[in-house]
């Protein structure tokens, strides 16, 4: 199956794994499989992120291992972040255009304060 396969491509609903079978001695195992969160990842990300786990999430091995910059990581970590953590995205930009309409004098703090406890009710 393709990984990044994860809808439908006729009806757009979500994709499950129905069998799994062994390539060596032809074991079948049948039932309903979710297809998992990292399978959202390019090869390039998974990659990525193994290399990050395994360096127990030590920027400077990842840089040395990788031969890529401090800046570089942040930005791939957090392009991960986006596509796995998409709620808590939402949420941040959601706070960030409060504070953006404070910086530009479109509200007041106490007006914000309110939409940030409507928020959080809401959640």
């Amino acid at each position: 199956m393709n990984v990044g396969l994860k809808k439908c491509p006729v009806c757009n609903s979500d994709l499950e794994i129905r069998e799994y079978q062994c390539g060596h001695c032809d074991t079948i195992i049948k039932g309903k499989f979710r297809i998992g969160d990292l399978s959202s990842l390019t090869p390039t990300q998974q990659e990525f992120v193994k290399i990050f786990l395994c360096s127990e999430g030590n920027i400077k091995e990842v840089e040395k291992i990788m031969d890529i910059s401090y800046p570089t990581v942040k930005n791939r970590l957090a392009e991960i972040a986006r596509v796995l953590c998409s709620k808590t995205r939402v949420k941040d930009e959601i706070s960030e255009s409060i504070l953006d309409e404070i910086d530009q004098g479109r509200i007041s703090v106490k007006e914000a304060l309110v939409k940030f406890r409507k928020r959080s009710k809401n959640d």
